[in-house]
């Protein structure tokens, strides 16, 4: 079995000032950061509101958390879980994607599709983005 580690998911509202130049810096951003860290997972932005799973090392999970709740760029986070899990992004294009499209979010579901087996992370993400992001 792999190894154990650390997950949080969230979602949130993005602020109305949000521009597309802004998404792309936090894109940008948030590849360089969570590689930087050894964070993977996955980031989706769809109609206003923010999907995002991370994993990774415990403390730095809830370290970076408490900086993304600071963030004014989204407010209303709901916390969907936060608890040790097998990491499900590793080989999920770099490790950590951006998903911001119909097809994005297809590729994504197929990837959580295949990974049932190895964990119940996959499931529930996967039950989310279909109940909470209506897609």
């Amino acid at each position: 079995m792999p190894p154990m580690i650390y997950a949080i998911c969230y979602v949130s509202d993005a602020s109305k000032e949000l521009k597309n130049e802004d998404l792309r810096l936090l894109y940008k951003q948030t590849i360089q950061n969570n590689q930087r860290s050894q964070i993977t997972g996955v980031l989706i932005y769809k109609d206003g509101s923010f999907f995002q799973i991370l994993e990774g090392e415990k403390q730095t999970l809830i370290s970076l958390f408490e900086k993304i709740k600071e963030d004014t760029r989204h407010s209303h986070i709901l916390t969907l879980f936060s608890k040790e899990s097998v990491r499900v992004f590793e080989d999920y294009q770099t490790g950590f994607s951006i998903v911001d499209s119909y097809e994005g979010l297809e590729s994504l579901r197929s990837f959580l599709a295949d990974k049932r087996d190895i964990s119940t992370t996959s499931a529930c993400v996967e039950g989310i983005i279909k109940s909470v992001l209506k897609v």
